[in-house]
Order: structure tokens, then C-alpha cells, then sequence
């Protein structure tokens, strides 16, 4: 179910940009889950994997936040005071599951609080002026 496409900018969500160095490098899709075991996580998970080229096509970085165990952001470990402060920031639950989509400026551009569809999160991608321009300028394939 598709919650909200806003698009406040991440320093108007907290003055901490958890997300900064990926700011016009790529585009966070942010899962949050309360454990590794929800089936709605291992569901998205499976769905990202089998879409790997999709994403990489569109500078998507998968970021795993949970409520307890072990977050990553881009396969990177995140300790559980960043992955709070994360969930502070988009205003998530520590019981909920949701997945956010995060532009290369900043901004939030879908939420979504059940496993996600890709073709419509790819399809919200390409509809950024900045993802045409990006394609014309390096047309990759998949």
C-alpha cells in the first residue's frame, strides 16, 4: 500500500542527515523492519536480489534499518543508535514495515508500508527529470 510520495527534504525531516554521502550519488530505498525474521523483509529482500541490475541501473543503494539485530545501509553495518535515529528522522515505528525511496537531492519520493512493488518504484524513478537525464547521458541496460 503506497502511503505518501512527499517530498520534504531530509534536513527539513532532522537536523542530522543520516543520509548525506549518498546525496546526488545515489538513491536510498530504506526497509524498515522490526527483525530480520519479518517475512515482509526477507519477501523485498528477495524481490531487490532478483532485480540486482534494475537497481544498479538507477543508482538505488538498499538500506536494512531494524528495530532490533543488525541494520546496513549499502551492506555497510549501522550501529542501533543510527538506525534509531533513522527511524526518528522518517517518522517509522519500531513495529512497523515500511519502505521509503529516497531522491538523489534528498527528498522523500515514495513510501510504501508492505512489500513493495519495483516496477512502480522504478517506474517513480524514471519519472525524475534528473533519472531522464541521467539515462541519455549513460544508457545501461540491463
Amino acid at each position: 500500500m503506497i502511503v505518501a510520495a512527499g517530498l520534504r527534504s531530509l534536513r527539513d525531516r532532522c537536523g542530522d542527515d543520516e543520509l548525506g554521502d549518498y546525496r546526488w550519488e545515489r538513491r536510498p530505498l530504506l526497509v524498515f523492519a522490526p527483525t530480520l525474521s519479518d517475512p515482509r523483509l526477507a519477501e523485498t529482500l528477495s524481490r531487490t536480489e532478483a532485480s540486482r541490475c534494475d537497481f544498479a541501473s538507477r543508482d538505488v543503494m538498499l538500506g536494512q534499518v531494524l528495530a532490533t539485530g543488525s541494520s546496513a545501509l549499502d551492506g555497510q553495518p549501522v550501529d542501533a543508535e543510527q538506525s534509531k535515529r533513522l527511524r526518528t528522522q522518517f517518522e517509522v515505528d519500531a513495529a512497523a514495515f515500511t519502505v521509503v525511496l529516497i531522491g538523489k537531492d534528498g527528498g522523500e519520493k515514495l513510501r510504501v508500508t508492505g512489500v513493495p512493488d519495483l516496477q512502480h518504484i522504478y517506474a517513480v524513478i524514471d519519472g525524475i527529470p534528473l533519472r531522464g537525464n541521467e539515462s541519455r547521458a549513460n544508457p545501461r541496460r540491463c
